[in-house]
């Protein structure tokens, strides 16, 4: 069975929950469940390409830091266990996105940055993510071209890239496996 997907201009509580400038990015979301590391992988290379940087906000079940290290892949850690890890390779890709995929599919949300000059130091998220708006303290916009959060019942996009600003545009960007529900989307 296809899975399915719906995409759609961003409520403005989504907008809402990022301090990100509402005149410069657009807000997309993805609604969908089954977020599996290819789906990932993909939305990586075809979007953005590398490098990307991940923000793991919780490492909770321990392996994922070990997996981090015993794969030599190295991540700035911002709390006892929260990690940015810049992506670089194919072979992180992969690795990061099986985590990512563990801890959405858990209830936690693992965000993904790309930009410019973009560095781990400048993708701390606040002490609390429940506290909205979140607000990337160290991050100068201008260098951001585009933000995903990833959680268990889809993603949100912010960009300022006119590849993806619109909800037509976004299917181009999913795997063929996943079949867009047309009747939910603003398409």
């Amino acid at each position: 069975m296809e899975k399915e997907y719906f995409v759609q201009y961003s409520d403005q509580s989504i907008i809402n929950s990022f301090n990100f400038p509402k005149d410069i990015f657009s807000s997309i979301s993805i609604g969908m469940t089954d977020i599996t590391y290819d789906l990932i992988i993909s939305l990586v290379q075809k979007m953005f390409g590398l490098p990307v940087f991940f923000v793991l906000h919780t490492m909770t079940f321990g392996y994922e830091k070990e997996t981090l290290i015993s794969n030599n892949i190295p991540f700035f850690q911002f709390s006892s266990d929260g990690a940015v890890i810049k992506v670089d390779s194919t072979d992180k890709l992969h690795i990061i996105s099986k985590l990512g995929e563990e801890l959405v599919s858990n209830g936690l949300s693992v965000f993904i940055f790309h930009g410019n000059d973009l560095s781990e130091q400048d993708l701390i998220p606040p002490k609390h993510w429940v506290d909205k708006p979140l607000v990337f303290v160290n991050l100068d916009v201008n260098k951001l071209e585009t933000f995903l959060d990833i959680e268990e019942v889809g993603f949100t996009i912010f960009t300022k890239s006119s590849l993806f600003d619109s909800p037509e545009k976004i299917p181009n960007y999913i795997p063929n496996d996943y079949l867009l529900n047309i009747d939910s989307s603003d398409i």
